[in-house]
């Protein structure tokens, strides 16, 4: 035989195995004990969280012969009808692919007659909200005045795309999102019985991963177990979601800690030649910020993580080496990056961008890093960093002799084919030199002449409005490495490309030294 995937196999058959969804489970039972069965359900919420599954419970409570606890015995003749497909009066209609006024009229007309075998008859339309507005219109008249032997059970993901009038018309139930405990829970049950084993850590990774959803934790497990034979250990989950260990996580924030920007670099490095993917990294990094946030504030850390004592002690030994102001502006900084990451920009280079100002908050212009930068310095005072030394008198000023600037070298063909050539040793010479900033707002620049200048031209407007200023402030230090590459002291200039032609918005400094002559002068 085929074989069966485990969220089929492990489908609810009562109430009482729907997981997480007490709140309408219990609802609906003492409805069926009770005998107040309405004649029409609104079942809300995201995907996987157990509405189509509650519902064909809730049509088998209906017509059970022996019903127990408000639960189907799913043993009787009209249980065993309904489960095994062979009693039509149960009827399940996709609404995303039979949204049409003329499938709602056959519906309508239909359950005028009495159920062939069932005394009840019940129509079960999953993702409703795709329903034209002449098909809502037609279900609409059978809704305020339904027969007595018709049920309707609604299922949606989008409730907000229910016209009032029928919102109106059923009892609506919200399906919360499951949460990580409860889906552990059930995924530990499933392995009991399975006789599979998997580390605890890859079981909570699964339920991280299934964002609520039981049917999809269910089809990562299934996954999982598909890797090989033998125990399932969290490295071998982490590996095949393509996310990285916790310990690259904590080696990155040692690294953030001690302020040592080649370490960080040398941690994303690693993730990358791994061929871990960044965007989940980043995923996995921000839910460890969010953990060291709970340690700072939580009177129970241990409680309100879910972790183990040994993780939970871990957590709290690095959070404690960033003050809480320092930790949000770190968090900042890397949910930043997970949104610039939609926007197609190397999300290499985005995070390694977010990650030079979390290491120095000198380089982050947002509240946050100001915040940070204060702090620091608060911190120096405090320590005396900042004491002047009484016991010598202080020299006597001397004025430092001006430096010459450079002379300017225009870029003909020859100059421009130097600097290409020696990209990558210009490229190092500003990275040696502790110029991070315009190292990373160059990795991905094309290079091209421009009226005896040198231009850096980006591919698309949002790199070159990240990184324009940038390079306008460190002009000068990219000349001098250009010059120690290939003896040539540059003019620069910034473009990007739209449609495959190089434009800039004139509202770039193109040279700091131009400012700095006496008097005040417009900049185009």
């Amino acid at each position: 035989m085929a074989y069966e995937a485990l969220y089929r196999q492990w489908r609810p058959l009562t109430f009482d195995d729907v997981v997480g969804q007490e709140h309408v489970t219990n609802t609906l039972k003492n409805e069926i004990e009770q005998g107040r069965v309405g004649h029409a359900y609104l079942f809300c919420g995201s995907r996987g969280t157990g509405k189509t599954s509650t519902a064909r419970i809730l049509s088998r409570a209906i017509n059970c012969l022996n019903p127990k606890g408000g639960n189907p015995c799913n043993e009787c003749e009209n249980c065993r009808g309904i489960l095994d497909g062979s009693i039509p009066d149960i009827t399940e209609i996709d609404a995303a692919s039979n949204n049409g006024v003329d499938n709602i009229r056959s519906l309508r007309e239909e359950a005028r007659f009495a159920g062939s075998m069932l005394s009840d008859k019940v129509y079960i339309v999953d993702e409703v909200h795709m329903l034209s507005t002449s098909a809502f219109n037609a279900l609409l008249k059978i809704l305020e005045e339904p027969p007595a032997h018709v049920h309707f059970i609604l299922a949606t993901t989008e409730s907000h795309k229910v016209p009032q009038t029928i919102l109106s018309r059923c009892q609506r139930f919200d399906f919360h999102r499951i949460t990580i405990a409860d889906t552990e829970k059930q995924i530990k049950k499933i392995i009991t019985q399975t006789g599979d084993a998997i580390e605890d850590r890859a079981i909570r990774l699964i339920a991280e991963k299934a964002d609520g959803s039981m049917r999809d934790a269910l089809s990562l497990l299934d996954q999982c177990l598909s890797i090989g034979s033998g125990d399932l250990s969290y490295e071998d989950v982490a590996s095949f979601f393509g996310t990285d260990s916790s310990d690259s996580s904590f080696e990155l924030l040692e690294a953030i800690a001690e302020g040592n920007i080649t370490s960080a670099f040398s941690v994303i490095g690693k993730i990358v030649e791994s061929g871990k993917n960044i965007p989940s990294f980043a995923d996995g990094f921000v839910s460890l910020l969010r953990n060291m946030l709970l340690c700072k504030y939580s009177a129970n850390p241990a409680s309100s993580l879910n972790l183990s004592k040994d993780d939970t002690e871990a957590i709290e030994g690095i959070a404690a080496k960033f003050s809480a102001e320092r930790l949000l502006q770190i968090i900042n900084r890397a949910t930043e990056a997970q949104t610039l990451f939609r926007t197609g920009i190397n999300p290499r280079l985005t995070f390694e961008m977010a990650v030079v100002k979390m290491v120095n908050p000198a380089f982050d212009s947002s509240f946050e890093g100001l915040v940070a930068r204060i702090n620091a310095l608060e911190d120096r005072l405090a320590s005396g960093n900042f004491a002047v030394s009484q016991s010598t008198p202080a020299a006597p000023e001397t004025k430092a002799p001006e430096k010459k600037a450079p002379e300017k070298t225009k870029v003909n063909s020859a100059v421009f084919t130097k600097i290409k050539n020696s990209w990558s040793d210009i490229l190092e010479t500003l990275f040696s030199s502790n110029n991070i900033a315009s190292h990373i707002a160059l990795q991905n620049v094309e290079l091209s002449e421009d009226n005896g200048k040198i231009a850096f031209v980006y591919q698309g407007k949002d790199e070159y409005l990240s990184y324009r200023q940038t390079i306008s402030d460190d002009a000068d230090i990219i000349s001098a490495a250009i010059s120690k590459a290939v003896g040539a002291f540059p003019d620069i200039t910034v473009k990007y490309k739209e449609d495959g032609v190089e434009k800039n918005d004139n509202l770039l400094i193109l040279y700091k030294k131009t400012l700095q002559s006496p008097g005040p002068e417009s900049v185009g």
